[in-house]
């Protein structure tokens, strides 16, 4: 991977998907018979099993040199880029499933490195523990340094004693993850006024990690540093919920705050004010700077809630750059 200054604005949470990814998924049909092609609203969309409403692949995900023009306009010298949540694939059968990420992560580590301003994350099959095994092993053989996942594992939660084996080797291996929610959108309640986007998501966020804390996962596994998107969801402003909830049935919960640690937050929160209390919440230290990009619900302006901080210089250089460099290792 490409070395980058210490001192290099990193946006920790953007998004890219591999320009080649539509062509390779047609040559390699017989191996993915579940992952379907189609045309959507004048562009291309890959369905899986359990895909409902096909969705498709914006033009701007595709873009890397986009991407750097954007990066260049905000004033982002790396960008750590993840897939499209749409497109973790954890419905698919393993064997399939295995494969598709084989294939998306040979593909992203390509563009990574041709774009020498990309810090790729690799994704994993999580629906089968051991193939999420195996592809986290190639992935760290291909220079990948972190991984990004869904909050759920195929028909699992994250919690499912299954998964202790990969958590363990996460944590012994020090890979850090970035946790990102899908486009939750099972509830009809949300379907209308853009809700998968504004309360779904961080929904999905909130079920995830609090499982973990819950079920002692976190705890088990100290090493574990998980990046949550969109500032946390409501994680950080539910905290005396969560807590009272423990005190309520301390033999049954594990204390929330055993795993608190492992937990890092981007600042995809818009408003000062709001970045003000979770940095109070979390600490200087496990704050990242993000955008979403490039999708419409991104912060179109991501230094700008760290400039309205009433907050110190210091603050901001580890927002805005120490705080990635040691969190992905850079």
């Amino acid at each position: 991977m490409t070395a980058h200054p210490s001192d290099a604005c990193v946006d920790a949470h953007a998004h890219l998907v591999p320009a080649g990814l539509v062509a390779a998924v047609e040559r390699a049909s017989a191996r993915l018979p579940d992952v379907t092609v189609s045309r959507v609203d004048g562009g291309t969309a890959l369905s899986f099993p359990s895909t409902t409403l096909p969705r498709r692949i914006p033009d701007a995900v595709l873009d890397r040199e986009r991407s750097h023009r954007w990066m260049d306009e905000q004033g982002v010298d790396v960008s750590v880029v993840g897939t499209w949540s749409e497109l973790f694939g954890y419905d698919l059968p393993p064997t399939e499933g295995a494969y598709w990420h084989r294939l998306m992560n040979e593909l992203l580590v390509e563009d990574a490195a041709a774009s020498g301003r990309m810090v790729p994350l690799a994704t994993l099959p999580m629906q089968d523990t051991k193939l999420a095994l195996d592809e986290l092993d190639h992935a760290v053989g291909l220079g990948y340094t972190g991984v990004t996942i869904g909050c759920a594992a195929g028909a699992d939660e994250l919690d499912h004693e299954r998964l202790d084996e990969l958590w363990a080797a996460l944590a012994e291996r020090e890979v850090p993850i970035v946790l990102h929610p899908a486009f939750h959108a099972a509830d009809p309640r949300t379907r209308e006024y853009g809700l998968p986007n504004t309360l779904g998501r961080a929904y999905d966020t909130d079920v995830a990690v609090s499982r973990l804390l819950y079920s002692g996962r976190l705890a088990a596994h100290p090493g574990l540093r998980i990046l949550l998107m969109h500032g946390g969801g409501a994680i950080p402003y539910l905290w005396g919920r969560l807590r009272r909830n423990h005190a309520l049935a301390p033999d049954d919960l594990a204390d929330p705050a055993a795993g608190l640690g492992s937990l890092y937050f981007d600042t995809v929160v818009y408003r000062a004010s709001a970045l003000s209390y979770l940095l109070d919440f979390a600490g200087e230290d496990r704050v990242l700077l993000g955008s979403d990009y490039p999708f419409p619900i991104m912060d179109p302006e991501p230094l700008r809630v760290v400039r309205e901080l009433d907050g110190s210089a210091d603050t901001a250089r580890r927002v805005c750059s120490v705080n990635a460099h040691t969190f992905f290792r850079l």
